[in-house]
């Protein structure tokens, strides 16, 4: 009987082991070729963020400028970019929360943030709109890239195929002053 007791406290355990290995708290993030409305909110709670970068005018390296919003459930953080190299001369951290990070990602998401093209001869925005702003949109989990798409303030070519101008807006939303940090740049 003692043996019998043990075998079920032992296949007990082992069967709740595999069950919270498995089940996660009942919101796994889905693969990335499976981000939609509906999805993309679920990574409010995971070690995810969302990245806009504004890569300015094609001009000299020492004037090159390029703006980078980071976004997670704990941060969210602004960076000015200077030269292709991306040497960091301006930065700002502000507190975020899983509520507010909840609310961006479904806002994005009905932005059409999960939506574009995935054709590999279109993947480099290097060159596109000379002239004009280059806008990368990049979604991460973990440190594993999930999607990353871009359009330019010229219009086509572009992989990005939601909204431009709401996204943007809502990227530039999450930093406070972000008018007053950009008013000097060329982008």
């Amino acid at each position: 009987m003692r043996y019998f007791l043990s075998f079920l406290v032992a296949l007990g355990l082992l069967i709740l082991v595999i069950f919270l290995l498995f089940h996660n708290g009942g919101k796994k993030p889905v693969p990335p070729e499976k981000l939609t409305v509906q999805t993309l909110v679920d990574y409010a709670s995971s070690d995810s963020e969302a990245v806009m970068t504004i890569d300015g005018p094609v001009n000299a390296d020492q004037s090159h400028q390029e703006v980078r919003v980071t976004v997670s459930p704990d941060n969210v953080t602004y960076e000015q970019l200077q030269g292709y190299s991306g040497n960091v001369v301006n930065m700002k951290n502000f507190a975020n929360n899983q509520d507010a990070y909840a609310a961006f990602l479904k806002s994005l998401a009905h932005a059409g943030f999960t939506n574009g093209n995935k054709n590999s001869k279109a993947s480099d925005e290097r060159g596109y709109c000379p002239l004009g702003d280059r806008y990368v949109f990049q979604f991460s989990d973990g440190g594993q890239d999930l999607q990353r798409y871009w359009a330019t303030s010229c219009g086509n070519p572009k992989t990005y195929l939601g909204s431009l101008p709401i996204t943007i807006s809502l990227f530039k939303a999450q930093i406070p002053g972000y008018d007053d940090l950009t008013q000097d740049l060329q982008l």
